[in-house]
């Protein structure tokens, strides 16, 4: 932990951040100087700064550690075996994680000439079978349909539902949807030295980048009027109208499946719309309509901003949304974001989130401690 967080060492662990939670699970693991390592998205809720260390850490770890992430950035540093997950099988790979898209993307391209060539023999044969099974030819059918069924037949490409969706806007004349007045954040005292004096415009993305418990997301809090100031004030367009995205997985129920979660967000929609709602973040029926306990951090996260799709808005208020996304769904999110016409705030670890020039201003609250 760094300086500005001393008091952490005096909280219970339930108050923490994400962040300063994850810290906590790393430190238990290098006390017990393990041989090998296995981490399972490490880098969610961890800042730039402590992703840095991560990445020298493991880059200078004597022993051997297995890493599950989607933040390929993260990925990019580390890595120098890749086991890739498809087609049912599992692939390894040696070398950089882009050598190993690039193979992998060659040994699709291979595989699925080969199934489509394997599926017109089938079909040619089963053609020749039913043509022939009661003729003159129906030794050399039977023996086909022999030849057929001893067939190691390619497991079906996977088609992997990607997400497309878009946030619903609500229309305003206001050119400013956000103004603070030296601003002064946290919960007994000021999380942070210096006053936040800044401004949303109507159609603004706002980055607010830190390290973990600096503020980020109590300063979300405080704008949504869940939190008070501790001084100054802030004051929001008489037509603004909020979403918020939390970066927590908590659920009135978890043994509820997403369409009844949804179903009880929203009881005036009909099923069909919002199972479409959920297609559109690319789950799948069968996920729709399992217990949200079983899903993973990812699904749970498409569930999240699948529930955005039905909350109108003109400022986004986003806390770590790339927490358990892949990036096929981070793309479609970034996407979603630059085309959603009114202001957003947003919070990310994610340096690579932020490519291209779609971010209008930047809050980085390191620099007013």
């Amino acid at each position: 932990f760094s300086s500005a967080e001393s008091d952490v060492y005096k909280r219970q662990v339930s108050k923490l951040s994400g962040g300063q939670r994850s810290k906590i699970i790393l430190a238990k693991l290098l006390l017990q100087s393990p041989d090998v390592l296995v981490l399972d998205e490490p880098t969610n809720y961890l800042d730039v700064s402590h992703i840095d260390w991560l990445v020298d850490y493991l880059n200078n770890f004597a022993g051997a550690f297995i890493v599950v992430s989607h933040d390929y950035d993260f990925l990019g540093r580390i890595t120098n075996c890749i086991i890739d997950i498809d087609f049912g099988t599992i692939t390894r790979y040696t070398g950089t994680l882009k050598q190993a898209l690039r193979q992998k993307a060659a040994n699709r391209e291979t595989y699925l000439k080969a199934y489509a060539n394997q599926q017109r023999k089938i079909a040619k044969t089963e053609a020749y079978i039913r043509k022939n099974k009661a003729g003159t030819r129906a030794k050399s059918a039977k023996s086909r349909e022999k030849q057929l069924a001893r067939m190691d037949v390619l497991t079906p490409p996977k088609n992997n539902r990607k997400a497309r969706f878009e946030f619903p806007y609500v229309a305003t004349a206001s050119n400013l949807l956000l103004q603070t007045q030296d601003l002064v954040i946290g919960y007994d005292h000021a999380l942070v030295k210096s006053a936040f004096n800044f401004s949303v415009g109507g159609d603004e993305k706002v980055a607010i980048t830190g390290f973990n418990g600096i503020g980020k997301t109590t300063l979300l809090k405080t704008l949504l009027g869940q939190l008070k100031p501790i001084y100054g004030s802030y004051e929001l367009s008489v037509t603004a109208k909020l979403a918020y995205f939390k970066q927590d997985l908590t659920w009135p129920n978890s043994n509820m499946t997403p369409l009844q979660y949804l179903q009880e967000e929203f009881e005036r929609k009909k099923p069909k719309e919002l199972r479409q709602a959920l297609a559109r973040m690319g789950l799948t029926a069968q996920q729709a309509m399992s217990p949200l306990k079983e899903l993973s951090g990812g699904e749970q996260e498409k569930v999240k901003l699948a529930k955005m799709q039905f909350e109108p808005a003109n400022l986004l208020f986003l806390d770590e949304p790339t927490n358990h996304l892949d990036n096929d769904t981070k793309d479609a999110l970034r996407k979603a974001i630059v085309n959603f016409p009114g202001g957003v705030i947003i919070v990310s670890h994610e340096r690579d989130f932020f490519r291209g020039d779609w971010v209008d201003k930047t809050i980085d609250i390191e620099t007013m401690n």
